[in-house]
């Protein structure tokens, strides 16, 4: 340990270089497998709106390269969403001798949340807000219209709303890590509540589909958590 904390700024580069690099071989490998069962990953994508009986919503492909199209873009995020585990392994490793005053059994519990809560992200954004937010949008359009949107188009947006619950879910993370290294305090998050709630409407705005009702849901949970990282960082904040 006190030899990988002694390397030089080559020495570290070089690592940082090895750590991109078995995250790349990951990705491709997952990317491979996903390329390969993209079409049972696409009826999952779609199993929240097939549950909803639309009778006026079928995807499209328009273009002649759309099939392939649609097929890289879901072995691209596939294996991204796949291997986060792994990306998250190797950023605490990389970090871990720069901040060896965290315990080892810190850095597990730190990684363990971190998946729990990545997963709990993903799950909420595909069963609950992709299907409502389409909903929404199905339900603007009139029934002697036929809403026929493009396959990619539809597998793009799908995957961003996942994946950005996903990453949003990682606040409660980011407080606890921050919070035992002193950068944030437990009376700092509690100062700035009404500014967060401000901030994740801001958010929700930017982040997802532009229907208040998808708003709605993405701020709502980001507050939520916002006041469970208050709590966490209460708990594990550090005594003077």
């Amino acid at each position: 340990m006190n030899g990988i904390k002694n390397m030089t700024f080559i020495q570290h580069l070089e690592e940082l270089r090895w750590v991109l690099l078995r995250i790349l071989i990951i990705n491709f490998i997952l990317i491979c497998f996903s390329f390969y069962y993209s079409n049972l990953i696409q009826g999952i994508l779609l199993e929240p709106i097939n549950s909803m009986n639309l009778t006026n919503f079928k995807l499209q492909d328009i273009k002649i390269t759309s099939p392939f199209t649609a097929k890289i873009i879901i072995s691209l995020f596939t294996a991204v969403m796949f291997s986060f585990p792994y990306i998250v392994y190797e950023f605490y490793k990389f970090i871990y001798p720069a901040f060896n005053k965290l315990s080892v059994f810190f850095i597990i519990f730190l990684f363990c949340f971190s998946i729990i809560l990545f997963v709990s992200g993903c799950y909420f954004g595909y069963r609950y807000l992709l299907p409502i937010s389409i909903s929404f949008f199905v339900g603007l359009i009139d029934n002697q219209v036929q809403f026929s949107p493009e396959r990619v188009s539809y597998i793009f947006y799908s995957y961003w709303l996942i994946l950005i619950c996903g990453l949003v879910y990682q606040l409660p993370v980011i407080t606890l890590f921050l919070t035992k290294l002193r950068i944030i305090t437990y009376e700092f998050l509690k100062q700035m509540r009404s500014y967060s709630i401000i901030l994740f409407l801001v958010m929700g705005a930017l982040l997802s589909p532009p229907d208040p009702v998808s708003q709605l849901l993405l701020a709502l949970p980001l507050y939520i958590l916002y006041e469970i990282s208050i709590m966490i960082s209460y708990f594990f904040r550090v005594k003077k």
